[in-house]
Parts: structure tokens; sequence; C-alpha cells
């Protein structure tokens, strides 16, 4: 089968991006999803073409691997871009600080007292992945843990769906705050 020219690539992207902002994808849940993925597959203008250029049963795959996970992400990062990591840091702590250190959307700021902040980012539906990379970061960096002191963690969650309420909020703020986690959401 012949590749996927370009120029078909790039329409097809922006035609599921347009339904997927129509349909509210980032705002529903996993069964109104599959159903509207199913309603890629069928529309002539999109899974009509790529079968074109692809076996039948690599479309749904395709459209879902390669361009509604481009379009959530880009989402994610246009919620998670609202606020500087410095502005969250004063915002959630009251302290002025200033960025050392950025790793996969993790930040590392340090304050005029020397207090390290950790903020990590991600989706409210993953606040367990952004923890884990905060975790991850702070073992492997050398200097983070030293005499007893441990950095300060934020998670800076993006909201693509304004289904969550205040009680999920709560629970997810309760949760970190056990193990000494603050979190704030974004993209509401």
């Amino acid at each position: 089968m012949p590749k996927l020219p370009a120029d078909k690539q790039k329409r097809i992207r922006a035609l599921i991006f347009g339904k997927a902002d129509q349909f509210g994808y980032a705002t529903s849940g996993r069964i109104e999803n599959g159903r509207f993925l199913d309603q890629l597959v069928n529309d002539p203008e999109i899974g009509g073409v790529l079968k074109e250029y692809m076996e039948k049963e690599r479309v749904r795959t395709y459209i879902k691997d390669a361009v509604l996970n481009a379009y959530t992400k880009r989402l994610t990062r246009n919620a998670l871009t609202q606020s500087t990591p410095e502005s969250i840091i004063h915002a959630v702590y009251n302290v002025e600080a200033s960025k050392i250190q950025e790793v996969e959307n993790v930040t590392v700021l340090r304050a005029a007292n020397g207090v390290l902040y950790v903020l990590s980012s991600g989706r409210v539906l993953k606040w367990e992945t952004a923890l884990k990379k905060a975790l991850e970061l702070i073992a492997r960096q050398p200097g983070m843990l030293s005499n007893d002191e441990k950095p300060e963690i934020c998670l800076q969650l993006a909201m693509l769906s304004s289904s969550l309420t205040e009680s999920e909020k709560e629970h997810i703020l309760t949760a970190l705050s056990i193990i000494g986690v603050r979190a704030v959401f974004c993209g509401d």
C-alpha cells in the first residue's frame, strides 16, 4: 500500500481535531469515546481515506494512537502552560523561587533560603504518574536529599474535563496531603 501523503495526513488530523472539539473528546468517558472513534473510522473523509493507505485493522489504531493521543497531549500542554512554575510555587507556598532544572515535565526550583521545590506536571487522571516522576527525579539527583532535608513536592494537574467534582478534587488533595504533597488544578 502507498504511504499516507503529508497533505492528506495534515487534513485528516485537522478534521479529527475539529470533530474531537465538537464532540468533547477530552471531557467524555471511555464508552462515549469508543463510539466517537467508531464514527471516525466509518467517516468517508477520515477512515475511508486512511483505508486507501493502510490495512483496515490499522485505521482505528492510527486514529487513536497517532491523532487522538496527540490531540489530548496538545490540550494538556495548553492547560499546563497557563502558569509558570515560579508563579505556581509562589501561589502554593507563598515564597519566591527560581527555576534551576527542568526534566520531562518536572521542574526543580530553589528559594532564597535554600529550600527546594519540585513541581511535577501531568493530567488529573494520571496524577500518580506526575507524583512518580517527581519522586524518581528526587531519588536519582545528587543533592536533592541532604541532611534529612527533603524537597517540597507540588503537582500541577491539568483538568481536561470539567466533570471533576469538588469532592473528587478534595479526595486527591487529601490523599496527597497524607504524604506531604500539594497539588494545583489548571485548565478548569
